[in-house]
């Protein structure tokens, strides 16, 4: 009776370790190394009131996490984590008030700067069921990390024009709604505008800490099933709002603003928030399809003064619709698909006779004004829209540095409708010509005199003589230090090729990697550009940026950073070089490349940015913009949160929240994870299999042994 006793109760201990085998329980237990602070960072905060108030601060440190509440009488309360369970941590609270309470919590990276946190509720005793999906419900309250906050960038999910009415939860409907002219909201029209609100009158502005007219950008968005949640940041400062908007929408459509930085549609969430500041905003789809359009439909029964004229164009006479611009045409040889290589990836530039189209920024129509200057390599362009933007006007440089190369350059735009006497004039003016406000920069509109080169699609690009006569030793710094030795030459049977030769670099960089040249243009001052394509990898385009006022140094950048800027921002470090090179000149002109061995694998090619972990960039800004005047407005979603990403793996990487966003990322897709992952000593994994296999191979049998010992 007894053995059979024994033997029952074995059974079920066995029977339970295999269900905690299988489902990845791990017993050692640490907090994301994204989270973790060093004793003197400041907390991680969250609460963040439309005052600026920080009501409430997370201290997470090793295996523990410590919630203060500065602003109320509420005690601190402070989680250790004991068990991670999947991709959950169960918690265990212990401060003075409270001990042996269990609480699940999954940390959702929404960017390196912004994290929300997935509670179950609190039970007294030990119950891995709290991690089940079922009892998990979002924080509306994210945590934020003003250290990298104003690093953080990311292309809004979304494009559109709004007419826009509102209603404030406190104070209740805005006077303006009433207005003939309306509000208006705009979306991410073009590449890099992020989100613009204009109130219209001061009159008009709600409680919000906006200007009349504010442009803000995109910090980091992610949806559900129904809403695109966007955080919003002021250029100028770190004020923050969470825009959430449906992903399918109508002509009317309803979105809200928060003030206090919580994101949530959930009404029982909201109704449990107390004095939560937010704005419901109504709003309506109207198309712009012409230059000589009223803004509004009441223009028609309105007098027209001289304030009503700007506002009524059609209906006051003030423009004509039947005298619009003329479509020029661009250069017969610029026609064709055009590919620019950057960090991320490459993104196509598609040129017609009379219109381009840059991937990720916007469609572009050739015009001419009448009694308008030409300026050699100047276009001045409109772009229209079916999404309810209103039409830019945008100034488009572009000429061709090499056989198959074209460089370009766009200026910051207007919006109709403007007051410019002489608009056909004003769009390409000088100082039309600057970056966005950082963290953008020129990721999308480059530094006045400066440009993006551009490859011509085809299956053989043509070559350019490489002016590189000489053979270089070379001493080449990867951007985490990493050297190695090498040289750089000429081919002696073709000088529009070069080699790279790093004979002992081992996988760091390829040991011989052919180049042909493509363009050979003139820097800023005394530098010269050389811009090659991998000749094994047409992908891989990169630039030699020389000067000759220090002939011992040398960068290689991607392509899309190869300007007239590049030689100062790299060694300045406003840009991460691909390698910082120190060369010294060899005697001889060129070597001889034999074709048996002028070949490498077609994968290979210098490390790029990302490859290497060096600086932050965001993704590229992919298809979310519809600018085609015959093309209605579809969504695009690139997603931020670092869950549900993909198939679980058996890799695991490490991330911490000083390292850039970008290796966060990278991090999580080496992983191929459903949750951020963690190295062994953090003990979160994305693989259940092989946490399960460990435990039932390792210590599912030592355990069962120790067990059947302790019983018997």
């Amino acid at each position: 009776m007894k053995i059979g006793s024994m033997t029952c109760l074995l059974l079920k201990h066995l029977f339970l370790l295999s269900v905690i085998a299988k489902r990845c329980l791990v017993m050692s237990c640490s907090f994301p190394d994204a989270l973790q602070l060093d004793l003197r960072d400041p907390p991680w905060y969250s609460h963040v009131r439309t005052d600026g108030s920080r009501d409430v601060e997370y201290y997470i440190r090793h295996n523990v996490m410590e919630i203060h509440y500065p602003k109320s009488d509420r005690s601190n309360v402070r989680w250790k984590c004991t068990t991670i369970f999947h991709d959950k941590l169960l918690l265990k609270r212990q401060d003075h008030l409270v001990h042996d309470y269990y609480r699940c919590a999954r940390f959702l990276f929404r960017s390196r700067s912004v994290v929300q946190i997935m509670w179950s509720h609190e039970v007294r005793n030990f119950d891995l069921s709290l991690c089940d999906d079922l009892n998990m419900k979002t924080d509306p309250w994210p945590l934020i990390w003003y250290g990298t906050l104003e690093a953080d960038y990311t292309p809004c999910p979304f494009s559109g024009g709004f007419d826009m009415k509102i209603i404030d939860s406190i104070q209740g409907e805005n006077g303006c709604n009433l207005m003939l002219r309306p509000m208006r909201m705009e979306v991410e029209c073009l590449g890099g505008e992020g989100v613009t609100f204009n109130f219209m009158s001061s009159n008009c502005l709600p409680a919000i800490k906006m200007f009349v007219k504010q442009r803000t950008i995109c910090v980091t968005s992610w949806q559900d099933s129904k809403n695109h949640y966007v955080i919003l940041r002021r250029n100028e400062d770190i004020d923050l709002w969470c825009l959430v908007m449906p992903i399918y929408r109508t002509s009317n459509t309803t979105a809200y603003l928060f003030s206090d930085l919580a994101c949530t549609t959930d009404t029982v969430q909201l109704a449990s928030i107390k004095n939560v500041n937010y704005f419901t905003l109504y709003l309506t789809t109207r198309v712009f399809s012409s230059l000589c359009q009223d803004e509004y439909e009441q223009c028609s029964k309105v007098t027209c003064n001289a304030y009503v004229k700007q506002e009524c164009q059609k209906s006051c006479a003030v423009c004509d619709a039947s005298s619009i611009p003329t479509q020029c045409e661009f250069p017969s040889d610029f026609i064709g698909s055009w590919i620019l290589k950057d960090v991320n990836g490459s993104s196509q530039t598609d040129i017609a006779s009379s219109s381009i189209t840059i991937t990720g920024v916007g469609d572009f129509i050739c015009v001419s004004y009448p009694n308008t200057k030409p300026k050699t390599s100047f276009y001045t362009t409109i772009s229209m829209y079916q999404n309810g933007c209103r039409p830019r006007f945008t100034c488009l440089y572009i000429r061709r540095i090499g056989p198959s190369v074209l460089q370009y350059s766009l200026s910051q735009s207007y919006v109709w409708p403007t007051q410019e006497n002489d608009l056909g004039n004003a769009i390409c003016g000088e100082e039309r010509f600057h970056p966005d406000p950082s963290p953008i920069d020129d990721k999308y509109r480059p530094h006045e005199g400066a440009g993006k080169p551009i490859i011509a699609h085809m299956t053989k690009s043509e070559s350019v003589h490489c002016n590189i006569t000489n053979v270089y030793t070379i001493s080449g710094t990867l951007p985490k230090g990493y050297k190695c030795s090498g040289t750089m030459y000429p081919h002696c049977e073709d000088f529009h090729k070069i080699r790279l030769d790093f004979p002992s670099c081992g996988s760091l960089i390829p040991e011989l990697t052919d180049y042909r040249c493509l363009a050979n243009f003139e820097g800023h001052y005394w530098e010269r550009i050389l811009l090659v394509q991998n000749i094994q990898n047409e992908k891989d385009v990169v630039c030699f940026v020389f000067s000759q006022y220090y002939p011992n140094e040398a960068y290689v950048l991607v392509a899309s950073e190869c300007d007239q800027k590049s030689f100062s921002f790299a060694r300045s470090g406003l840009r991460q070089p691909m390698l910082t090179l120190e060369i010294h000149l060899e005697g001889d002109s060129c070597k001889s490349i034999p074709m048996s061995t002028s070949t490498v694998k077609p994968t290979e090619s210098l490390p790029t940015e990302s490859r290497y972990e060096s600086s932050v960039r965001e993704a590229d800004h992919n298809s979310n913009i519809v600018t085609n005047i015959t093309v209605l407005e579809t969504d695009y979603y690139s997603p931020v949160s670092m869950v549900d990403t993909g198939p679980a793996s058996g890799n695991a990487g490490k991330v911490s929240h000083k390292a850039t966003y970008v290796d966060t990322r990278r991090a999580v897709d080496t992983a191929g994870a459903k949750s951020t992952s963690y190295s062994d000593e953090n003990s979160l994994t994305a693989d259940y299999n092989v946490a399960a296999t460990v435990t039932s191979s390792g210590v599912f049998s030592f355990v069962v042994l120790v067990l059947a010992t302790s019983l018997l």
